[in-house]
């Protein structure tokens, strides 16, 4: 009789969600298939709503072990400290070990906070990534809004996501505040725009959006340092900050790098995700770098590549052609905005209004249902 092949998913990620669902479909093609993860998967669609007070954390959440058993696989909570590829074996932090036939990474990004000297040392610098962080700062900040306090807060990075956490810690506070007292609410943008992605109407409108929401925002500024409850900046300024929240952009899990496979932020796949350099190891969303791509940390990249990850360790495992996957030229983002509106973009097209955060809200509770067991 022979042996079956050993599939082993490593984090809970858009993609491996799809593939867990779909357990049973690596099985019938005579694999066992494992999940490795920490514990509930965070949906990033939600998670500034989240911080805003919109949604509780439970409604931001997915039980991955629940998705893979109900489809016939098997969940181990734990977290990869090394692979030997030699072996093709998996060593989880806790000693357990699993043996691959065909791995494949879905891990995320992260923030690289230790760039501000002092930041990581300090339980009131919040990075935005993983997203349990926002929960546990809207739980902060609600119990001090709620006491009539009026904290300082600095969030670093003008993109999208810092542009939608400083509207939605600007919503938790008009939820919560006991008083007229109302929190100090600074953006501070390295560049000389907000959310350079987005089209050039889109950002003048978000800066007056954010302007009236009574968020102040700083340009050109460089964060270099957190000190005595203070920012110091590359030019001599000093911003006085109770919470600091990191936004400034996302970078792979520097661990893949260990893994002695060609990395560039991100293990470098081809256009069917897998490795360049081993052909049983694939990658996927945040953490994966497909060559000839230079393609934006949004989940919605992760959904479109899970179907063609699913598709082909279902191929590998029969010994036939693999699927290419292509990224799309456009794609649909909405910013939550907190006060009930959303700016929404796909290309240089641009929407802001209560129809577009109506539109984000139906998309996201379609996803989050559709993995509900």
């Amino acid at each position: 009789m022979n042996t079956p092949q050993r599939v082993v998913l490593v984090g809970a990620g858009h993609a491996h969600l799809h593939v867990a669902a779909h357990a049973d479909e690596i099985r019938a093609a005579g694999a066992r298939v494992t999940l490795i993860d920490t514990g509930m998967f965070w949906y990033s669609g939600r998670a500034t709503g989240m911080l805003g007070g919109r949604f509780a954390a439970e409604h931001d959440q997915i039980d991955p072990r629940a998705v893979i058993e109900a489809a016939g696989g098997t969940f181990v909570c734990g977290q990869v400290q090394s692979v030997d590829r030699a072996q093709q074996r998996v060593h989880l932090a806790d000693g357990q070990t699993l043996d691959y036939d065909w791995l494949s990474f879905n891990v995320g990004s992260g923030v690289a906070s230790e760039t501000i000297a002092g930041c990581t040392a300090e339980t009131n610098c919040w990075p935005v990534k993983p997203i349990a962080n926002l929960s546990r700062l809207h739980d902060t900040l609600g119990q001090a809004f709620a006491a009539g306090e009026a904290p300082a807060i600095a969030v670093i990075g003008g993109g999208n996501t810092g542009c939608e956490i400083a509207a939605n810690i600007a919503a938790l506070a008009r939820r919560h505040a006991a008083s007229d007292a109302r929190p100090t609410i600074r953006l501070i943008q390295g560049d000389d725009t907000l959310a350079p992605s987005l089209p050039h109407g889109a950002q003048r409108r978000l800066a007056d959006k954010l302007a009236n929401l009574g968020i102040e925002t700083q340009y050109n500024r460089h964060v270099t340092e957190r000190l005595d409850g203070q920012l110091l900046c590359r030019d001599g300024q000093r911003i006085a900050a109770d919470h600091v929240i990191v936004a400034t952009g996302l970078l792979a899990p520097p661990w893949l790098d260990d893994l002695d496979l060609a990395f560039d932020d991100g293990l470098v796949v081809d256009n069917t995700l897998r490795s360049i350099d081993d052909p049983h190891v694939f990658a996927v969303g945040d953490c994966a770098h497909i060559n000839g791509h230079d393609l934006a940390r949004l989940g919605v990249f992760g959904v479109r590549q899970a179907p063609v990850l699913l598709a082909n360790l279902v191929a590998s495992l029969k010994g036939e052609a693999l699927t290419h996957y292509a990224p799309q030229s456009k794609w649909l983002s909405i910013l939550d905005l907190g006060d009930g509106t959303g700016l929404a973009t796909r290309g240089q097209r641009w929407w802001l209004g209560r129809t577009s955060l109506w539109l984000k809200h139906w998309l996201d509770r379609r996803f989050i249902e559709s993995y509900r067991v």
